[in-house]
């Protein structure tokens, strides 16, 4: 019989155990109940990796499928979510793979509307007019996009790091490689945002 832990983090890799060992015994509620605990962690991280929201709840889909097809080869003390991220990334990077393996948007290249017209996503300059802020919305939508413009290797540690809120441990285990790798590219990926989102600060273009 296993103890329940006390801290938050701990019951719920405790809760997430339980489950999986019920899920072995054929329980599916259990498997439903991972789905649901878990359902908009996985979206969001494939979604901000492929920058497309059915590409992003199609691969959601496929990656809960796979986890409960495989889910009796999960070592008995790896953790689940750990393991669900993996299999996230993963099927991200096939994605990307598919569309070319430099899939990224550039902030200034023109966006192809529905009626075949292109928007210009060139960032306008408010140099000459520095008291004008961007309102929320706008501002999380652009560091969106510069997110979406890092090269896939960066991008996979900032929306880990940042959106998902995982450690640094943690993601070396998620994406497999040193804890050292993780740090290198978070950082650079940080300088990469840093040159992108330039203009934000000083009120000029930044480069893409």
């Amino acid at each position: 019989m296993m103890e329940a832990p006390t801290s938050d983090n701990n019951a719920a890799v405790y809760i997430d155990n339980e489950l999986v060992r019920r899920t072995r015994c054929g329980d599916v509620s259990a498997f439903e109940e991972l789905f649901n605990r878990n359902q908009k962690r996985v979206y969001n991280i494939a979604l901000q990796m492929l920058k497309d929201e059915s590409e992003a709840s199609d691969a959601a889909q496929e990656v809960f499928v796979r986890a409960y097809q495989h889910i009796n080869t999960l070592k008995s003390d790896a953790a689940f979510v750990t393991w669900l991220k993996t299999m996230t990334i993963n099927k991200c990077r096939d994605i990307i793979r598919k569309h070319g393996s430099n899939r990224t948007q550039s902030l200034d290249a023109p966006a192809e509307m529905n009626d075949g017209e292109t928007l210009n996503r060139e960032v306008p300059d408010w140099s000459n007019n520095p008291e004008r802020s961007l309102d929320r919305k706008q501002t999380g939508e652009f560091v969106q996009k510069a997110i979406f413009s890092l090269s896939p290797d960066y991008r996979e540690v900032v929306t880990l790091f940042y959106i998902d809120g995982a450690d640094i441990a943690e993601i070396a285990k998620v994406l497999n490689c040193p804890i050292g790798t993780v740090k290198s590219r978070l950082s650079r990926a940080r300088a990469e945002l840093k040159r992108k989102l330039e203009f934000y600060v000083k009120g000029e273009v930044g480069g893409s």
